[in-house]
């Protein structure tokens, strides 16, 4: 494995470890986009630009800003978050992550530390990407900003004052 990918795994783990184990939530809708950002990583490493490019679109680009939309006009009106801290949550939570952090060492052990990755060098240059995208892909990409601006449209929507009524 190169440096590339396991910087980019730990920084994958690091994203979900931070969207779990905060209390605000603002705070873990970044630790989520971090850890979409590492994700986008590993698929560039394994030799796939195109979803590493769409997974930074659609979901670190997108998703997450919409998240931060919808959290941040929702306590503009005075809502705070009620979350306590669990001291059980973490207790619970290291059940699956041993469980994974097991499989995953299975896994390695098994095939070797020094598995094949794609060259990435032959993959498809960057800006037959982007020609791609606003030629063959247009309307997908289009769609998905419509997409997009609906979800912040909504989030604006549900997040409104009703009118006061007047005595």
């Amino acid at each position: 494995m190169t440096t590339f990918t396991l910087v980019s795994m730990a920084v994958a783990l690091l994203g979900a470890m931070l969207a779990v184990g905060l209390s605000n939530i603002l705070y873990a809708i970044f630790g989520l986009g971090l850890s979409l950002l590492g994700v986008a990583g590993v698929f560039f490493a394994l030799g796939s630009p195109f979803v590493a490019a769409m997974q930074l679109l659609i979901y670190v680009g997108g998703i997450t800003v919409a998240m931060v939309f919808a959290v941040m006009l929702s306590l503009a009106l005075g809502a705070k978050p009620t979350a306590r801290p669990n001291p059980w949550r973490r207790l619970g939570a290291l059940i699956p992550v041993g469980i994974f952090a097991g499989a995953v060492g299975m896994g390695l052990r098994s095939e070797g530390l020094d598995a094949t990755v794609l060259d990435v060098s032959t993959a498809i240059p960057i800006a037959e990407m982007g020609m791609a995208l606003l030629q063959e892909f247009n309307l997908v990409f289009e769609t998905l900003s419509v997409v997009l601006l609906l979800a912040i449209v909504g989030a604006v929507t549900i997040a409104q004052r009703p009118p006061e009524e007047e005595a």
